[in-house]
């Protein structure tokens, strides 16, 4: 179903750590280019296809440059983020989304029904990756999207944008901290690493040395980072296929989220590792509904993954009607199109009689 690759790729399932949602800690990514309180690589040149292209020298203005792919599920994902952020700051925050793809296919994406509403703000396509490559370094490849927060020419902070709301908040109005935020991607770098190790045991199978290098880390972890790790041993050990031990873990979760979304997180875990096991099913299914009372099934995407954990334990009436309202909330085009894919699955099997389990 078109809704499982959307929501894959859109929430990179990252269920180790925040569980849905996009990490709130400035990150510091890996590769080249500018780091926090580092000037800003200059001049970047792009071929405008909606508004102009800024100076980037206005006094007192705030600047996001947002590098991403208009094919990508996770790029488009950011862009409704980039819109609300341009209509709530008006002429002090300018955005610019910067793509490397060719000028026409750009353009006729800005131009699209879906996508035009949702784009207040300068979008531009760079096919030689000039800016690209300004910012990075020749020859560099950085993950898409990324973006840049920019005010008096220095780098405030970097990451997804999905997390952009909060840090441009604060530095609009003149209330980030900037040293914080080194310091908070210094620590964010040194996690990174010892998130690699365990990643590449869990890859080859080592679950009981992953485990311990887990406990390791995150018995000195920084609180924001502690605050990941019971998602990261949740995942680790449906990996390693200790059901009992994961849902012991998951229910500590339940009870203590990291977050509203962390739960429906380890839900979409389950529906997709180990979709067959009763038992975890049914762990999921409450997982699920935990996140949507939580929050008040107004999240169209914990309304995706709960109708996708309804519709496998055999409810598919109340999948059907979940699915609907996550569509009827939806405002990205992409999870918008995977819900009427769902639901063309949906709706005419909802009429027959659900296999016996």
């Amino acid at each position: 179903m078109l809704v499982q690759s959307i929501l894959s790729a859109v929430l990179s399932v990252n269920i180790m750590g925040t569980c849905v949602a996009a990490t709130t800690m400035p990150t510091l990514l890996r590769g080249t280019g500018p780091a926090i309180g580092d000037a800003m690589p200059a001049p970047l040149l792009a071929t405008a296809v909606r508004e102009r292209m800024p100076s980037f020298r206005e006094v007192g203005v705030t600047y996001v440059v947002v590098f991403f792919n208009s094919s990508d599920a996770v790029s488009r994902q950011s862009l409704p983020v980039l819109d609300t952020l341009a209509q709530r700051f008006g002429k002090k925050l300018v955005i610019v989304a910067i793509s490397d793809e060719p000028v026409s296919v750009v353009r006729e994406f800005a131009a699209t029904p879906e996508w035009a509403p949702k784009l207040g703000f300068v979008v531009a396509a760079d096919p030689t990756r000039n800016s690209l490559q300004t910012v990075y370094g020749q020859g560099s490849w950085p993950t898409l999207p990324v973006a840049f927060v920019i005010r008096g020419g220095v780098v405030q902070w970097r990451g997804v944008p999905l997390d952009l709301d909060p840090i441009v908040s604060a530095v609009v109005t003149e209330n980030w901290d900037i040293a914080a935020a080194q310091r908070a991607a210094e620590q964010q770098r040194l996690w990174d690493e010892q998130m690699s190790k365990v990643d590449a045991l869990a890859k080859t199978a080592r679950f009981d040395e992953a485990l311990a290098a887990l406990a390791g880390s995150c018995a000195s972890a920084m609180p924001a980072q502690a605050a990941l790790c019971t998602g990261r041993k949740f995942s680790l050990l449906i990996s390693a296929r200790r059901i009992p031990e994961a849902l012991t873990v998951g229910a500590e979760i339940i009870r203590a989220p990291a977050n509203e979304k962390q739960a429906a997180g380890i839900a979409w875990t389950i529906v997709n590792v180990i979709p067959g096991d009763a038992d975890a099913l049914a762990f999921a299914l409450k997982a699920a509904q935990s996140s949507d009372r939580a929050l008040k099934g107004r999240d169209p995407m914990v309304g995706a993954i709960l109708a996708r954990v309804l519709w496998l334990s055999g409810r598919r009436t109340e999948a059907v009607e979940t699915a609907r309202r996550a569509l009827s909330l939806a405002d990205s085009p992409d999870l918008q199109n995977s819900l009427r894919e769902d639901l063309r699955v949906y709706e005419p099997a909802s009429k027959q009689p659900a296999p016996a389990r």
